[in-house]
């Protein structure tokens, strides 16, 4: 077990990438398997006073299924603590959450939890670059 005392560092500095690092993986990992179960569904139903429309949101998983996948490699890259990784990785957790975002009636609970991982880990990657001083 480590101290602050022993290596010099407070232990929440040096987890903050790994953290956000896991919870992009994770939320990256959520896409593509949402994705995957909007491309093996058929369209979904629209109820409106003029009667039931079918949807199809195939071009939604497509871009679903990209953007979990670079949220993924991301958070990946994150976790190893390379210059400009973390810069990366908020663009592409900016990236998903505003895609997610656009999903919202479709599977509502689903991606307010998403999101809100999301922003959880765009906020610990500002905190830690602001935390080492780095700017990229």
């Amino acid at each position: 077990m480590r101290t602050p005392q022993a290596t010099g560092t407070a232990p929440d500095r040096a987890d903050r990438p790994l953290l956000a690092g896991g919870l992009l993986v994770g939320t990256g990992l959520a896409d593509v398997l949402a994705a995957y179960g909007m491309l093996r569904s058929g369209p979904f139903m629209v109820l409106s006073r003029g009667g039931l429309y079918p949807v199809d949101v195939t071009a939604w998983a497509w871009l679903h299924l990209a953007v979990g996948a670079a949220v993924g490699l991301a958070g990946l890259a994150a976790v190893t603590g390379r210059r400009g990784a973390a810069t990366v990785a908020i663009g592409c957790a900016a990236l998903a959450l505003a895609v997610d975002l656009l999903m919202l009636p479709y599977a509502p609970i689903r991606v307010v939890l998403v999101a809100a991982v999301d922003a959880a880990a765009i906020r610990l990657l500002l905190r830690h670059r602001r935390a080492t001083g780095r700017a990229g």
